[in-house]
C-alpha cells in the first residue's frame, strides 16, 4: 500500500462495502477500507439481524427523513442487485397486524406514513383476507405490504466484498482504526494490527464504522455530538412444520409499532395517550417482536426453510459487545399470542443477539460531512433499515461528495 491514498473506509460492515463498492465502479480511484474483524462476514450489525427487506413504512418524513428516502430507494435498489448478483431473497411481503380495535389506531398511523413515503402496493384488508395470506394469525385488520422481503445478508455483505475488491479496493482485515489526525488537506490514519501498528494517508476519510462510529467521528473532531446508545436485539425460533395448526405459509408478520416500558413491556393504551408518553419520554417506540421466516440451504441451493425467528425482544446491553441473551422463551410467547394465538411454549427455542447502533437523542441516519473537516464523511447512527437502504446509502454518500472524487 502507497503512504498516501485517495479515500479511505473505515468499516466493513454491509454499509461500509456498499460505499466501496460504489465508489470503486469505473473510477480507478485508489479505495482502502479498514476492517478490525479478521474477515469480511458482516459479523456485527450487517449478521445480527431478522435479514428484513424493509418498504419503508415506519419511516416518518418530518422526524427521519434520510430513513424514509434511502429505505423506499434502496428497498428497489436491494431487489434489482440481488437478481442480478444471484443473492438469497425472496419478496415474501409483510402483514402489519391489528390484533384488537385498540391497536388499529396504530395500524392507521403506520398506513399514513407508507403513502407519504410512496410506498408502492400497500392495502388495508379484513381479517377475513388476513386469514387468506396467513391462516393462523389472528388479527381484526392489517396492513398488506407486498414490498417486503427476506434476504441472506451474509451473502449480500460477501458479495459487495468480492465486488469491490475486483474494482481494485484494498481491504485491510485484522486493522482496527487507533488514531485520526487531519493535516491540512490530508488525513493521518494510524492503525494497529497483531503485527503492530502502520500510518498513512489519506485525502478523503469515510467513517463507517458501525456502533463505533461516534469514537471514530470523535478521533477526527472531538466536538462532534454524537454518542452512541446500543440496544440489544434479541431473537428466538421456532418451527413452522412441527405442528399443523402453527404452519405459516411465508409472510412477514409483524405487530403494529407501540410504546415499549424500559422492562420491555408493551404500553396499552390509546394512540393518542401513546403519543404523550413517547414524547415524554416514557416509553420507546418499536415494531416489536415479530416473525421473519429465515433461508436454510438444501442440496447447495438456498431456499425458504422451516426456521421462523422471533424478534427482535430489545433490551440494554451491558456494553457494545455484550451478546448474552436476557429474555427467556416466556417473554416472546407472550409478545406473539395476541396476534399468532397456536404458539407454545415449547414450540419455542432461543437464537441469537445483536447491538443496533442507536443514537443518543437521535432517531434519523446521520450521514454528513465533519463540520470542521469536509473531508471527512461520518455515517453514524446507521442501524435499521441501513440494510435494505445499504446501495441507496452508498449512492447518497457518492452524491455528497461530488466533484471531489471525479476530479
Amino acid at each position: 500500500m502507497s503512504e498516501e491514498v485517495q479515500i479511505t473506509i473505515i468499516g466493513g460492515g454491509v454499509v461500509g462495502c456498499a460505499v466501496a463498492y460504489e465508489l470503486s465502479r469505473d473510477s480507478g480511484l485508489d479505495i482502502v477500507l479498514v476492517e478490525r474483524n479478521r474477515q469480511i462476514n458482516g459479523e456485527n450489525q450487517s449478521s445480527r439481524n431478522s435479514g428484513v427487506i424493509h418498504s419503508g413504512i415506519y419511516y416518518s418524513q418530518k422526524t427521519g427523513p434520510l430513513k424514509a428516502k434511502l429505505c423506499v430507494e434502496g428497498n428497489k435498489m436491494l431487489y434489482e442487485f440481488c437478481r442480478e448478483h444471484n443473492i438469497p431473497h425472496k419478496k415474501t411481503g409483510k402483514l402489519v397486524v391489528a390484533a384488537d380495535q385498540l391497536e388499529e389506531e396504530y395500524l392507521e398511523d403506520v398506513c399514513r406514513t407508507a403513502l407519504e413515503n410512496q410506498v408502492p402496493g400497500v392495502e388495508m384488508i379484513d381479517s377475513r383476507k388476513v386469514s387468506q395470506y396467513e391462516p393462523n394469525i389472528s388479527a381484526v385488520s392489517a396492513l398488506y405490504v407486498p414490498t417486503a422481503g427476506i434476504i441472506e445478508p451474509t451473502v449480500l455483505v460477501d458479495k459487495l466484498y468480492r465486488l469491490a475488491e475486483s474494482c481494485g479496493v484494498i481491504f485491510l482485515v485484522g486493522n482496527e482504526a487507533v488514531g485520526i489526525s487531519p493535516e491540512g488537506k490530508g488525513i493521518e490514519v494510524k492503525i494497529r494490527s497483531d503485527t503492530g501498528v502502520e500510518i498513512f494517508k489519506t485525502k478523503i476519510l469515510i467513517n463507517a464504522a458501525g456502533l463505533y462510529s461516534d469514537d471514530v467521528a470523535r478521533m477526527v473532531n472531538p466536538a462532534s455530538p454524537y454518542r452512541m446508545d446500543p440496544v440489544g436485539g434479541e431473537w428466538a425460533r421456532f418451527y413452522k412444520t412441527k405442528r399443523d395448526d402453527i404452519f405459516m405459509n411465508g409472510l412477514n408478520v409483524y405487530p403494529v409499532p407501540s410504546g415499549y416500558l424500559p422492562d420491555g413491556e408493551k404500553s396499552r393504551v390509546s394512540f393518542k395517550e401513546f403519543k404523550k408518553q413517547l414524547e415524554m419520554g416514557k416509553v420507546h417506540k418499536s415494531t416489536g417482536v415479530h416473525l421473519t421466516p429465515t433461508f436454510e440451504i438444501k442440496d447447495n441451493e438456498y431456499i425458504v426453510g422451516d426456521t421462523v425467528i422471533m424478534g427482535p425482544a430489545y433490551t440494554k446491553p451491558g456494553d457494545r459487545e455484550d451478546y448474552s441473551q436476557k429474555r427467556k422463551e416466556k417473554y416472546y410467547l407472550n409478545m406473539v399470542m395476541p396476534f399468532f394465538p397456536n404458539i407454545k411454549l415449547e414450540d419455542i427455542g432461543l437464537h441469537q443477539t445483536g447491538i443496533r447502533a442507536k443514537l443518543k437523542d437521535h432517531y434519523d441516519f446521520v450521514i454528513e460531512r465533519d463540520p470542521k473537516y469536509s473531508n471527512v464523511v461520518n455515517l453514524v447512527g446507521m442501524d435499521s433499515p441501513a440494510l435494505t437502504a445499504s446501495l441507496a446509502i452508498a449512492g447518497y454518500v457518492s452524491d455528497l461528495l461530488g466533484r471531489q472524487i471525479r476530479k
